[in-house]
């Protein structure tokens, strides 16, 4: 009878110091999993959903059912590859060749420069085009490339371009509400200064949050076109996906843009996987000026909404594009790839199909009479 009481004893002992343990054990992880929770529900950076007449427009539009919007082709987020492995240790822990081993050389942004006509480049698929004495700013993002205060910082450069020295902007251009491209820092720091802001389906709700007036804001469908100042600005259809939370996904809508004006005629693709539309697009809005093309962030396991410099050299062809630009790399760590291989498969590539590309420096501003294509990326890799 005492062994049987002392066995007793003992089991109550396991039974309490083990509710300890897994109580020290998990208490952090539940104060953790809330306070993300709570951070998603509650922090604006995550924006807002659509107010009545949005839904309604969102409604109407023959993309969008079953509480998404779908791309023009079938389109799954991940696919096969035979890469090697990615995870987010990688990102967070990066190879020693993976980024640039010094500031990036650039430019400094020259006010004066910024004339009709002229293009500048701010990293990533930010740039500056002045025309019709308008200036317009694609996807602004001068902070990081995630919500999280740790993570998606930009890459060093030797002339930080930052909102503050910027000429007057007009015209704010968004793609698609990924966090790359749509920074609600920028765009609070923007509400009140910008003239017009036009934005696909949906992410009008997310910029109305910031502080951005319901006046200031078209919203527009694929192929639908407005015109502001004797400038027509038309969403046009990309292969990619939008969302800023767990369970926003496609709720918003995405696309490229053309830009034109008297004297321009532009294409700007955000972000996109390869397919036949670019020569439809080619074919009503082209040929064009000049054409900023995703060529960045890729991997086989999410081939199709994000182009191999390969692919973009190609979409530039079917544009009908007289100077290809390749934009979405040189600023974040946002896929496997060293930060330099967008831009080397990219020139290799152009060269070898006869495509004019250019390549100018972060904060150099330029004219299709007059373009930079230096490789000015070489031997900052470790």
């Amino acid at each position: 009878r005492s062994t049987r009481k002392e066995s007793s004893a003992a089991s109550d002992v396991y039974k309490r110091q083990t509710k300890k343990t897994l109580l020290w054990t998990l208490t952090p992880v539940l104060i953790l999993v809330a306070g993300v929770a709570l951070f998603m529900t509650l922090h604006p950076t995550f924006g807002d959903g659509p107010n009545a007449e949005s839904l309604n427009k969102i409604s109407q539009s023959k993309h969008y059912h079953d509480g998404h919007f779908h791309n023009l082709v079938k389109t799954d987020l991940m696919t096969e590859s035979d890469e090697d492995s990615y995870s987010i240790m990688d990102y967070f822990f990066p190879p020693e060749d993976k980024n640039p081993t010094k500031p990036l050389p650039s430019k400094k942004l020259e006010i004066n420069n910024i004339k009709n006509g002229t293009y500048t480049w701010l990293g990533h698929a930010s740039f500056l085009m002045k025309t019709n004495d308008l200036t317009i700013l694609t996807d602004p993002v001068f902070n990081g490339a995630t919500p999280l205060p740790f993570g998606g910082k930009p890459f060093p450069t030797e002339h930080p371009i930052h909102i503050e020295h910027l000429p007057k902007v007009n015209i704010v251009v968004i793609s698609h509400d990924h966090y790359d491209h749509l920074d609600y820092k920028g765009i609070k720091d923007f509400a009140q200064s910008v003239d017009m802001f036009f934005v696909p389906l949906g992410v009008k709700a997310h910029i109305m949050k910031w502080g951005v007036s319901e006046e200031k804001i078209i919203e527009m469908d694929w192929y639908e076109n407005n015109r502001y100042k004797n400038i027509e600005f038309t969403l046009v259809p990309a292969r990619h996906f939008s969302g800023r939370g767990i369970t926003d996904q496609s709720s918003t809508l995405w696309g490229g843009w053309v830009l034109k004006s008297e004297d321009q005629n532009v294409y700007f693709s955000g972000d996109s996987g390869y397919f036949k539309e670019f020569k439809k697009i080619g074919e009503k809005y082209g040929p064009f000026d000049i054409a900023f093309i995703d060529t960045g962030a890729y991997n086989q396991a999410w081939a199709t909404v994000h182009m191999m410099p390969e692919e973009s050299v190609q979409a530039s062809i079917d544009l009908k594009a007289n100077v290809y630009f390749p934009i979405g790399w040189s600023k974040f760590d946002l896929a496997p790839h060293s930060w330099d291989d967008p831009i080397i498969r990219a020139v290799k590539e152009a060269t070898k199909k006869n495509v004019t590309i250019t390549t100018p420096l972060i904060g150099e501003t330029f004219t299709l009479d007059k373009l930079p294509q230096e490789n000015w990326w070489q031997g900052l890799r470790g």
